[in-house]
């Protein structure tokens, strides 16, 4: 896997800078600042941070950030981003499955769409709890399977080579799930976004944000990136 993320690093930003990229990061984001505390001064891991698009904002925001991603490029691609921006953060290359930190080390834990890829996730986010300090925040954001967005990535994925073949695609129901089978964990709290669908039409841009404000007021099932929080326990 990390191979295959390796030769997507450039491809990765390049998504993002088009104009349907650029509105999905937009509420993207907007669904996960939604879910988290204050983050000024606070020790955040990132696992999963790819070429550190989530990174640069959470430091933005205050916080004191470390990334840390399987894939060289990617982080590469993260640190020559936090260089140009003059924001010193700091880059380690790890599995998720045996991350390099002690217990009990950082305030919040985040991954975003980096689950989707882990063959054994329990034990991925039972790392994450373990190096969180008791009353630290977890975050995760996954892929929703009951979305457009799937749809397309699936079909893209049985007419040729494709990340997303190597993806298990999960629900509201199964997310929530990941997290009560995790020991030490409360206060789990979820959201979804991208509700719009995965056509990069310029004539129907301008209507997505509707779309999207729509799909948040009648809570449908259907949004593409699920968001959910929880807090460890304090001892």
């Amino acid at each position: 896997m990390a191979l295959s993320f390796d030769s997507q690093a450039a491809s990765y930003d390049r998504w993002y800078a088009t104009p349907l990229g650029h509105l999905v990061d937009r509420v993207e984001k907007e669904a996960i600042f939604a879910l988290l505390p204050d983050l000024h001064g606070r020790l955040v891991l990132e696992v999963g941070c790819g070429t550190g698009n989530i990174s640069l904002e959470l430091a933005r925001k205050g916080a004191r950030l470390v990334g840390l991603d399987v894939s060289g490029p990617m982080l590469a691609a993260a640190q020559e981003k936090a260089r140009q921006r003059h924001v010193p953060l700091a880059w380690i290359r790890g599995e998720a499955a045996a991350l390099p930190f002690p217990q009990d080390q950082f305030d919040g834990v985040i991954s975003i769409l980096a689950l989707d890829f882990m063959a054994d996730r329990l034990r991925a986010v039972g790392e994450m709890v373990r190096v969180l300090r008791p009353g630290g925040f977890l975050l995760l954001a996954l892929l929703n399977r009951y979305s457009l967005w799937t749809l397309k990535r699936l079909l893209k994925a049985w007419s040729r080579p494709s990340l997303w073949r190597e993806v298990r695609f999960i629900s509201p129901g199964e997310l929530q799930r990941l997290l009560l089978s995790t020991r030490n964990l409360d206060e789990i709290s979820q959201r979804q976004a991208v509700f719009f669908p995965p056509l990069p039409v310029p004539r129907l841009l301008r209507y997505y944000p509707f779309l999207e404000r729509l799909g948040r007021t009648l809570r449908l099932p259907c949004g593409a990136f699920l968001v959910a929080a929880a807090r460890k326990r304090a001892f």
